[in-house]
């Protein structure tokens, strides 16, 4: 059989898939199938990778098409090792810049050396470019005859099955993840989730095996939005990605933490509602501050959300985060006493406690202030955070009895002068740890005052991991 007949059957059976480009690896000069694809597929780009013995290779094509080959590129190099093909594979994409979408420039690996093959193989998975290959039906071996039958041939793309399946982009998904990247860990899952709900397959195994991922990338898609929102501490939001997930994947691993997880979800749900619905005001927003059940689900989504930020080295936002823990804790222990720290209001706590005002005069001069009695709202509108640990010294609060609250004061000093406070600077690493300590010894006592188990707290709260 003539090329030309050969051509006219393989031009009948392949729909052009739409490249812009092509990377043949140059071999012996019978071999058709270069022809068969330049003369068949609408190409704007054509390159020859040889080796110093195929170097006619692209003039032999030419001849067969009834072309010229000056429009071609045949970089001169030898391309007999993997990593020359590579290299030229590279280049040629420079050299090829206006296709934005590398999936448009097809390799063909039907000939050239192992070596050779591999390498082109390789590098276009790593480039984005999309293999092919011409597969050919065999002389039987009772004809006497060798190699392909003439008219069999036909355009294969094989499917990437790291691309089919997702392993790597899951892989990149799961990195993400455990950086605390939700935002990138839910695009890729979702991604994912998409592309295998709308593959279509033969029926066989792969089908189960795809619909399989793409349920289970659909599930982390929501756990990942979940944490995602928890982290802007959205819980509303947060809760409904997490209950979705649950429904999802019942006996996924850590599922108990997770029922646990939403549960807080739905407490701080309730407890951001209620008090946004109130304006935070008056005797809802103290009787919520004085009831642990309330608090600690925020104080817990402070202080993990301060934890992730703190592994990112990010230590001025999880100085931050953690400042707040702070003041959180000692308007809890105020609110205990009848006082809201937002706007304070002194008669009913001077009447339980008549030497209060003498009290903290004597806790203002002990850290070296002068003694200017208690922060009514007239003064500063608001207690602040030191004030209100001076104000629990002076009430003899279990939270600082024993405990230098100077501490406070002088750790918290390197996250006000940062540049998320009032400063111009970073919070080092040392100074952030200091400051994490005076942190820590105050949950510990008040989780000591609450007679609640802190670890168990911890838990209810830490975002888990991927395996």
């Amino acid at each position: 059989m003539d090329f030309a007949e050969e051509l006219r059957l393989f031009r009948e059976r392949t729909v052009d898939p739409g490249f812009d480009a092509l990377i043949v690896l140059g071999t012996e000069p019978h071999n058709i199938t270069a022809a068969l694809l330049i003369g068949t597929l609408r190409l704007q780009h054509v390159a020859f990778l040889t080796t110093p013995e195929t170097r006619s290779f692209p003039e032999h094509i030419a001849g067969l098409l009834g072309c010229s080959a000056n429009d071609w590129l045949c970089p001169v190099e030898d391309h007999s090792s993997t990593r020359q093909v590579y290299r030229s594979v590279k280049a040629l994409r420079e050299v090829w810049a206006e296709i934005t979408n590398p999936a448009r420039i097809a390799v063909d690996v039907t000939g050239g050396r192992k070596p050779m093959s591999v390498g082109l193989e390789k590098a276009a998975h790593l480039l984005g470019m999309t293999t092919v290959y011409i597969e050919s039906d065999y002389w039987p071996k009772e004809s006497g005859k060798r190699g392909p039958i003439p008219g069999t041939q036909r355009l294969v793309i094989p499917p990437n099955p790291y691309l089919e399946f997702g392993d790597l982009e899951a892989a990149e998904a799961v990195r993400r993840f455990k950086d605390h990247d939700y935002a990138g860990a839910e695009q890729i899952f979702a991604t994912l989730a998409r592309r295998l709900e709308g593959a279509t397959t033969d029926g066989g195994p792969f089908a189960t095996e795809a619909t399989t991922l793409a349920a289970r990338y659909a599930a982390l898609a929501n756990l990942s939005a979940a944490y995602r929102a928890w982290d802007a501490f959205d819980p509303h939001k947060a809760r409904e990605r997490l209950d979705a997930y649950i429904a999802a994947a019942p006996s996924a691993p850590h599922i108990a933490t997770l029922r646990t997880q939403a549960r807080t979800l739905a407490t701080l749900d309730s407890v951001v509602r209620r008090t946004a619905s109130k304006g935070g005001k008056g005797g809802d927003a103290l009787t919520t501050l004085a009831d642990p059940d309330a608090i600690l689900p925020l104080l817990g989504s402070l202080y993990t959300n301060a934890r992730r930020r703190e592994a990112q080295g990010r230590f001025d936002m999880a100085a931050l985060l953690r400042y707040r823990c702070l003041e959180l804790i000692s308007q809890h222990r105020l609110a205990t006493w009848g006082l809201l720290t937002e706007r304070p209001d002194f008669h009913a706590l001077l009447a339980r406690r008549p030497s209060l005002d003498e009290d903290y005069r004597d806790v203002e001069e002990r850290l070296g202030f002068s003694p200017r009695g208690l922060p009514w709202p007239g003064r500063k509108g608001r207690v602040a955070l030191f004030n209100g640990y001076m104000l629990l010294a002076a009430l003899d609060d279990p939270l600082v009895a024993g405990f230098d609250i100077e501490q406070i004061r002088e750790r918290s000093a390197a996250r006000n002068s940062s540049i998320l406070a009032h400063g111009y600077r970073l919070i080092t690493d040392d100074e952030y740890q200091r400051f994490a300590s005076v942190v820590e010894e105050l949950l510990d006592r008040l989780f000591g005052i609450l007679g609640r188990d802190r670890a168990a707290w911890e838990a209810s709260v830490t975002f888990v991991s991927l395996e």
